[in-house]
Formats: C-alpha cells, sequence, structure tokens
C-alpha cells in the first residue's frame, strides 16, 4: 500500500488547521484539500462522488470563508501557512 509523502501530510494538516479556523464543515475541508493539491472539478466530483452543482455550490462556500475569489488565491494562501 503506497503511503502520503510529508509533503502530502503537510499539506493536509495545512488544510484541516484553515478549515477549524474558518468554520469549514467536514465536506468543504474535503473540497479544500483538493483544491489545495490543484485538482479539477470532475477529479473532485469522482472522488467524493458528488455533482459538479454541489462541487461549485462547496467551492463557492470555502471561497468566501477564506476570503478569495480563485483556486490560484487558495493553493497561495495554503502554501504561505
Amino acid at each position: 500500500m503506497l503511503h502520503p509523502s510529508n509533503s502530502e501530510n503537510e499539506l493536509k494538516d495545512v488544510c484541516v488547521r484553515i478549515a477549524r479556523e474558518k468554520q469549514l464543515t467536514p465536506r468543504e475541508t474535503d473540497v479544500l484539500e483538493l483544491l489545495a493539491e490543484g485538482r479539477s472539478r470532475p477529479y473532485i466530483m469522482e472522488k467524493l462522488f458528488i455533482s459538479e452543482a454541489t462541487v461549485k455550490t462547496h467551492t463557492a462556500h470555502v471561497y468566501e470563508k477564506l476570503g478569495i475569489h480563485n483556486k490560484q488565491q487558495l493553493i497561495e494562501l495554503v502554501r504561505n501557512r
């Protein structure tokens, strides 16, 4: 079985801390982690077994709660933590 690398674990830890600080729901946290990895909407849909509309809704909520407007800002926010 493959184990996540240290950088993947660190990314997850940063996302969990941000999610707690900003009071993201568990599903919003899942979406945050995948967006921080640079994953696409179709990938997120398949990985989480949710519709495109649901991905869009969770993404909008994450962006609003983090005070950002796009995936690039999200990635920068996570990397700078």
